[in-house]
């Protein structure tokens, strides 16, 4: 069967009882499926123009679940949006430099929301373009579990694909926007899964305790292994399954170990990947905080791409429910959806107006809270929040307990990921992501794991330190902590300001 997308010449090919998600992802028209295509979140819709399909009946305007829609012969469909296939959102920026570097190399982090990559001139170690894009993979899931869970169900080759294919097209668009005739280097960072399916090794062994890594640490292999456009390619090491190389370059960029004072670090994703350091040991760990603060399993949820409201602010007089808000997006047009930082900022003005208790149940006969024209926060939107809010607390209230320290003792906080570039510290604390001693500590640093691969490219010595922080850490397993389940329980409720 075939596929045909309206306003498009594309066509491609449908599997005999495989689903127009999974028929889109292999001809590189990506949907979002945040549920990891298990029929739950509802956005990965599109709309059958022509044709029939099983596993679903289309809606009134011919929507479907292209999750669970099979072709049961040609078909045309129209993608959300303008009907058109764009491709993926990507945002770049360029240096004014005209002339092709005489050496470069490429930093690129894997993240399962998004990759971001920086061509470096490796003469004069200036970074020469910018290039960040939604991971192609988010068709099989938002969260490293579906896509290791895709993986157990023998999808491992087409996870590759889809990171393959995309990283080679960075590379290419690099190529040909800067005139360069070869890339020497690739060097990468990323989540431990992330890191295994870029390299197509199966993560499979991560789905289930004891959770055992096919590999941790760094490899090296050339660009042609992996069908890449490079001379060499540089993988950093993790700490463990779900510790990563973002993780490890992020403490090696801080220079954990010399920094004055007990030190919290925290990359905030669809995991909570975090550390203390005290005294020359580093204790980390991760918590599951699922993909809320990147924007799936929301129903307004969108990534950190143009449009996303990144800011919400209540009226100027706070106590007014229901008075006028001001909204701020990504890219400064009309809003799209809700990112992470918009979230926070929405639950603390909800706590703020009181339109939710410290349980989180919405005042009134309440059902959503409209941020604007078709985008609101549902009940169970925050709820998803409480979840990832928790798990974040409780595993920064768990290491504290673990180095022997209060949160008070914390000297320095340093926020890691996209997210940190528009959240708002005091509404992250009265939201009740991080304990509020935490608030005059906190540093917002940005992508430390891509700055840690492009370190890997400039310092000669950065692998090093990477080791010799790997070398000082003690996992803590959160799951086998008894204390962290009665931290979790506790740390669902909201404090309410002025109670």
């Amino acid at each position: 069967m075939k596929i045909h997308l309206q306003n498009n010449d594309l066509s491609f090919d449908a599997g005999v009882g495989e689903t127009v998600l999974l028929a889109c992802a292999r001809a590189g028209v990506i949907l979002s499926a945040p549920c990891g295509g298990r029929n739950r979140c509802g956005k990965c819709r599109v709309r059958l123009l022509e044709g029939q399909v099983s596993g679903v009946t289309p809606d009134a305007d011919g929507w479907v679940r292209s999750c669970r829609a099979v072709p049961l012969n040609d078909i045309t469909i129209a993608l959300p949006g303008n009907g058109e296939f764009v491709g993926n959102e990507v945002t770049d920026t360029v240096s004014a430099a005209t002339q092709p570097p005489a050496r470069s190399a490429v930093a690129l982090d894997i993240g399962t929301t998004t990759l971001s990559a920086r061509l470096i001139d490796l003469d004069s170690s200036l970074v020469l373009d910018t290039i960040s894009e939604l991971n192609d993979q988010r068709a099989f899931g938002a969260d490293v579990m579906s896509r290791i869970g895709a993986a157990r169900n023998g999808k491992t080759d087409e996870l590759f694909t889809l990171i393959n294919r995309q990283t080679q097209r960075i590379l290419d668009s690099f190529q040909r926007r800067r005139g360069i005739r070869k890339i020497e280097r690739l060097s990468v960072s990323g989540n431990t899964t992330m890191l295994h399916l870029f390299l197509n090794v199966d993560p499979s062994g991560m789905g289930a305790m004891p959770f055992t890594p096919v590999f941790l640490e760094e490899r090296e292999l050339k660009g042609e292994a992996l069908s890449l456009p490079v001379e060499s390619v540089a993988v950093l090491p993790s700490i463990a399954a779900f510790i990563g190389a973002d993780i490890t370059a992020g403490l090696a960029v801080l220079d954990i170990l010399d920094t004055p004072g007990p030190s919290f670090f925290v990359d905030i994703g669809t995991n909570g990947e975090m550390a203390i350091a005290h005294n020359g040991a580093v204790f980390c760990c991760s918590t599951a905080a699922g993909p809320a603060f990147e924007g799936a399993e929301i129903s307004s949820g969108v990534g950190g791409v143009k449009g996303a409201i990144s800011r919400v602010e209540a009226s100027a007089d706070a106590a007014s429910v229901g008075g006028p808000l001001s909204l701020g997006t990504i890219g400064n047009v009309p809003p799209i959806g809700i990112c992470g930082s918009g979230l926070i900022d929405a639950v603390a003005v909800m706590l703020k107006q009181e339109i939710i208790d410290e349980t989180g149940y919405m005042a009134g006969d309440r059902k959503e809270f409209p941020l604007a024209s078709g985008i609101s926060i549902t009940a169970r939107d925050i709820r998803q929040f409480q979840l990832a809010k928790s798990a974040i607390l409780s595993g920064a209230r768990i290491l504290c307990k673990n180095a022997g320290l209060r949160p008070a003792d914390i000297k320095n906080v340093f926020i890691a990921g996209g997210f940190g570039f528009f959240i708002n510290k005091q509404n992250a604390i009265a939201a009740g992501i991080f304990p509020e001693e935490f608030l005059d500590a906190i540093t917002i640093c940005g992508n430390l794991s891509l700055q840690g691969a492009e370190e890997n490219l400039r310092t000669e010595g950065f692998l090093s330190r990477c080791k010799e922080i790997i070398g000082k850490c003690r996992v803590i397993e959160l799951a086998s902590d008894p204390a962290f389940m009665d931290e979790f329980a506790e740390n669902m409720l909201f404090n309410i300001p002025g109670e």
